[in-house]
């Protein structure tokens, strides 16, 4: 679909090459570090550091919310911020200084290159490995300047995508390799987990995984090394990355959109001042899509590891191997995202997406654990899901965004529903986990992770579904509606023609199909 405010075709020179490969480069940190939060995070509390289920809940949640609570202040702030070096960057760097300072504190303890054993023993304020009360509130603290770091970087990233585009063409083109990036670094970040786990697994002589614990399914707290390697390596590849992003993207990249003063027309067709964004029902039904598609792919990529591991019992680097092949497809999928996007308009190429969320949902529902090789089959299906959903929403958004100085207020907005919602889902889920020790009660986590992977993320994509039935009724109203008024001013004044009322009836409604 076409939403209001597009600006027609690209121009004849498009976004140039280099300026979209350094644009990609952009999120690497964040996507590094995303993929082992969100895949990793609730496995690692749980059987690594052996804090519990709802506990571990709450730590998620504190998360996400300080990450919500950021995002719409680093989006005002940058709509609102006058530096040398742009608007945008200055809160990229500094969201690229929080991540990579504490996130192998989160997932280790320790600063790069530091050890408890060796000269920089200094650098390793957090040791999960001891517990405690004060163990536990830096592990915490460290989590939410994570958060707070993440959310800068995110922001102001994804605002630069209007800013460097000026047609649906090339923001759809920006949208997909900006995803097919993130899509790379969880192949980058889950490839190099299951190698680790494959050769620990060696080293250790364990299993093949089967029926409980002494099977090698689980991971352990022996395991936490493993993290703080993979931790250290995503935040030196991240910060080279983001270097390379610094160097490549303008710091006043406004200029490519044309005039800034181009009217921008709202659901109804008029023009859209930048204060009435809120009555725009656009703004409304694009930041619901957000949100649900986001929470889809979340609750995904938080719970996929677990159903491999207790409920279907794979072999330990499953819980790598299964994810990344989830990624692989989306990678492939996010470079046709242009063509289905133009071919079959923005709200059929999101219906696709959904349509195969509800396919692969139910196959992870009824799935017997004696074809467990199904899930070859079924985790792409899923990861192709989520690119055609996530590309499709942030484009459409984008669109309605158009030329207008708004782009990091919206997905500021949007981000923030997405990471509180996340973090609400996930704090239930973990609360209601009432199986103890899956060890010992291996059958309870079984069934437990089956509903949730089966049924969560359904439920999100079925949601979308009506949203997107509710639109199209109600556009189909309003249409009734003014064809039934014009057609009576018709009688009133024979000298309009049947023709032109249709074409202002329909004219009128700027969003078109």
């Amino acid at each position: 679909e076409v939403e209001a405010g597009d600006e027609g075709t690209s121009s004849s020179s498009g976004v140039a090459p280099r300026l979209i490969v350094s644009y990609g480069l952009g999120h690497v940190l964040n996507d590094l570090s995303a993929s082992i939060w969100f895949f990793y995070a609730v496995i690692y509390c749980q059987q690594v550091l052996g804090i519990p289920p709802d506990t571990t809940g709450a730590v998620v949640l504190i998360g996400q919310v300080v990450d919500g609570l950021t995002t719409p202040l680093v989006g005002y702030a940058s709509d609102h911020t006058r530096t040398p070096i742009g608007p945008r960057k200055p809160w990229h760097i500094f969201g690229v200084c929080c991540v990579a300072i504490t996130f192998p504190l989160v997932f280790g303890g320790c600063s790069i290159g530091a050890e408890p054993g060796n000269a920089l023993r200094a650098f390793c304020p957090l040791k999960p490995w001891q517990g405690g009360k004060a163990q536990m509130g830096l592990l915490v603290f460290f989590i939410s300047l994570f958060q707070i770091g993440w959310a800068s970087s995110q922001v102001s990233h994804l605002a630069l995508m209007p800013d460097l585009s000026k047609s649906k063409r090339e923001r759809t083109t920006l949208s997909s390799v900006r995803y097919g990036v993130t899509v790379a670094c969880n192949i980058f970040v889950l490839l190099a987990l299951s190698v680790l786990l494959a050769r620990e697994r060696e080293a250790s002589g364990g299993g093949s995984g089967g029926g409980g614990c002494e099977g090698g399914v689980e991971l352990t707290s022996a395991d936490q090394p493993l993290f703080q390697s993979l931790s250290w390596t995503v935040a030196a590849v991240g910060v080279l990355a983001a270097c390379g992003f610094y160097a490549g993207v303008p710091s006043h990249p406004r200029g490519r959109g044309g005039s800034r003063n181009e009217p921008h027309l709202s659901s109804s067709g008029s023009p859209l001042p930048d204060a009435s964004i809120f009555e725009d029902a656009l703004f409304w039904k694009h930041g619901l899509l957000y949100m649900l598609a986001r929470l889809m792919i979340n609750l995904n990529m938080v719970y996929m590891p677990l159903y491999v591991q207790s409920t279907m019992r794979m072999r330990r680097n499953a819980i790598a191997v299964i994810p990344l092949l989830m990624y692989v497809l989306s990678l492939l999928g996010s470079g046709i995202q242009n063509v289905m996007n133009e071919k079959f308009g923005r709200v059929q190429a999101f219906s696709i997406g959904g349509a195969l969320q509800v396919v692969g949902s139910l196959a992870l529902f009824f799935l017997p654990r004696r074809v467990s090789w199904m899930m070859y089959v079924i985790a792409p299906l899923i990861g192709l899901a989520g690119t055609s959903m996530l590309v499709t929403v942030i484009s459409m958004t984008s669109d309605f965004i158009g030329r207008r100085n708004l782009s990091a207020k919206v997905f500021g907005l949007y981000s923030f529903s997405d990471k509180l919602c996340s973090g609400i889902a996930v704090y239930a889920i973990q609360s209601s986990l009432r199986c103890g020790d899956c060890c010992t009660n291996p059958s309870c986590c079984s069934v437990f992770y089956r509903y949730v992977l089966g049924l969560v993320p359904l439920g999100a994509a079925v949601v979308s579904f009506a949203i997107l039935l509710l639109w199209r009724w109600s556009k189909l109203r309003r249409r009734a509606a003014v064809m039934k008024r014009d057609q009576s001013t018709l009688l009133l004044d024979p000298t309009d023609s049947i023709a032109d009322v249709k074409t202002w009836s329909y004219g009128g409604l700027g969003e078109k199909e």
